[in-house]
C-alpha cells in the first residue's frame, strides 16, 4: 500500500516508522500516534510527516487506510497463517514502477561494463551469491562469489578501479558484510546493496541500494525473511544483462 517511490524518500527516522508498521499492521490501527510513536522510538512529528509523503492528510487517515488494506487482503486471502504470496504480490508491484526501473537500469550501468562482479553474503547470503554469481555466468558475465569475509583487496590495483560487487544482507546490518564491502570501496570497487531496508548502515555506506521492503519474519535468532526478491532481482538483472550483449552483437 506505500508505493516505491515514496519509500524512497523517507529519512532514517521515517524509515522506522514504515518498518514498524510494515511489521505490525494489526496492532498499528489500535494505536493512538503517542503510542506508535513510543514503539518507534520517534516522535508524532516524525509519524506525521511519514504519513503526508505517503499521501494521507494525517495519522487518522494512515490508520483508516491500513485497516481497509488488511481488510481486502483478507478477503482476497482467507488462509490462516503467513502467507507469502501478500508481500511478494507488493513487491512485483513495485519492480514495475519508474524509480525502480531507473534503479535497475543504473546497477546495469555499473555492471555491464564491469571486468568483474563480486557477490557476497553471509548464511543464507552466501548461497545466494553463490548462486547469483553462477547464474551471471550463464550468461556471459565474469562473477564469482566471495564466501571469505576476510577477502584481502589488493591496494591500487586498476581492474579494481571498474570492478563491481554487489552486497546481499537483508538487514543491512550483518557487519562481515558491511567491513568486506568497506574494504573493497576504499580500493575503488563500485558498491551495490542488494537490502531489506534502505535505512540500513550497509545502504548508506553503498553508491547504489535495491531496496525490496519485505517484512521481516524471525525464528529466535535466525531470519526467514523471504529470499524470492533477491533471487528475482538476480535473475533479472542477468537476463538485462544477456539482452544487452545480444544488442551489442547486432
Amino acid at each position: 500500500m506505500f508505493p516505491y517511490d515514496k519509500l524512497r524518500t523517507l529519512n532514517g527516522l521515517e524509515s522506522a516508522v514504515y518498518t514498524y508498521i510494515n511489521q505490525h499492521q494489526a496492532v498499528v490501527e489500535k494505536m493512538t500516534i503517542r503510542e506508535l510513536a513510543e514503539k518507534a522510538h520517534v516522535s508524532t512529528t516524525t509519524i506525521l510527516r511519514f504519513a503526508n509523503k505517503m499521501g494521507f492528510e494525517g495519522y487518522s487517515e494512515l490508520r483508516y487506510a491500513l485497516k481497509q488494506h488488511r481488510a481486502r487482503l483478507a478477503a482476497a486471502n482467507p488462509q490462516t497463517g503467513y502467507d507469502i504470496s501478500i508481500p511478494v504480490a507488493e513487491f512485483f508491484e513495485s519492480v514495475n514502477s519508474p524509480d525502480f526501473t531507473q534503479l535497475i537500469d543504473q546497477a546495469l550501468g555499473h555492471i555491464q561494463p564491469a571486468p568483474m562482479v563480486l557477490l557476497c553474503g553471509v548464511g543464507q547470503g552466501q548461497a545466494l551469491a553463490e548462486y547469483g554469481a553462477r547464474y551471471w555466468s550463464n550468461v556471459g558475465k565474469f562473477a564469482l562469489a566471495i564466501t571469505d569475509t576476510d577477502y584481502p583487496f589488493p591496494v591500487q590495483n586498476p581492474v579494481l578501479q571498474d570492478t563491481v560487487m554487489v552486497a546481499l544482507s537483508v538487514s543491512g546490518e550483518t557487519q562481515q558484510v558491511i567491513e568486506l564491502a568497506s574494504r573493497a570501496q576504499q580500493n575503488g570497487v563500485f558498491v551495490i546493496a542488494l537490502t531489506n531496508r534502505a535505512d540500513s548502515t550497509l545502504a548508506h555506506m553503498s553508491d547504489l541500494v535495491l531496496a525490496y521492503y519485505m517484512p521481516e519474519i524471525h525464528h529466535g535468532e535466525l531470519n526467514l525473511t523471504t529470499q524470492v526478491p533477491i533471487i528475482y532481482l538476480l535473475e533479472l538483472l542477468a537476463h538485462k544483462l544477456a539482452d544487452a550483449q545480444a544488442a551489442d552483437q547486432l
